[in-house]
């Protein structure tokens, strides 16, 4: 068996390395949300929830909603999943809310992403507070290609005592 010498494993580990060093010298995107690039209609694409929350009060904690409701074997996520994906979210230049429902919506949209109808907004980097009269919340926010992502961690009770939940609202163009 022959000695591999330091001179011989350092041309094989710079070799093994290289790919690392090129690979992560990529430039970042720039990540910085503008109200140019928040302003728009937006669909409701995805809802989750970390720990999971007991959102439909059925003693079942959901992290993923949408993807929750679409498992139920009766069909009955189907309208809730349908009345999500078919509410649009407005942000308008003039830095107002319009939430507008599917006719067909059995519950209220807000109830379930707490972005209430005629809200005021107001982006400060990378972080938009909604304010309407009954409160004000403050979410990070970022946007690839035609996905926007808010974010947001607070306190709530969902029959379980206070935690810290993280709450995520994908929205699509």
């Amino acid at each position: 068996m022959t000695n591999m010498t330091g001179a011989r494993v350092l041309p094989w580990a710079l070799l093994l390395a290289m790919p690392l060093w090129f690979g992560s010298c990529r430039k970042e995107a720039d990540s910085a949300v503008t109200p140019s690039l928040l302003e728009g209609t937006w669909r409701i694409a995805g809802l989750r929830s970390e720990p999971g929350a007991d959102l439909l009060y059925t003693g079942e904690e959901i992290t993923d909603l949408i993807a929750y409701l679409d498992t139920l074997s009766d069909g009955s996520g189907t309208d809730i999943i349908t009345c999500l994906t078919s509410t649009t979210v407005t942000f308008n230049s003039n830095k107002r809310v319009i939430i507008k429902e599917a006719p067909t919506c059995t519950l209220y949209a807000y109830d379930l992403i707490g972005i209430a109808e005629n809200s005021t907004w107001k982006l400060e980097g990378n972080k938009l507070t909604l304010s309407s009269n009954l409160q004000s919340r403050v979410y990070d926010v970022a946007r690839t290609d035609s996905t926007l992502t808010l974010v947001r961690s607070a306190e709530e009770d969902y029959g379980n005592g206070l935690k810290t939940y993280t709450t995520t609202i994908k929205m699509k163009k």
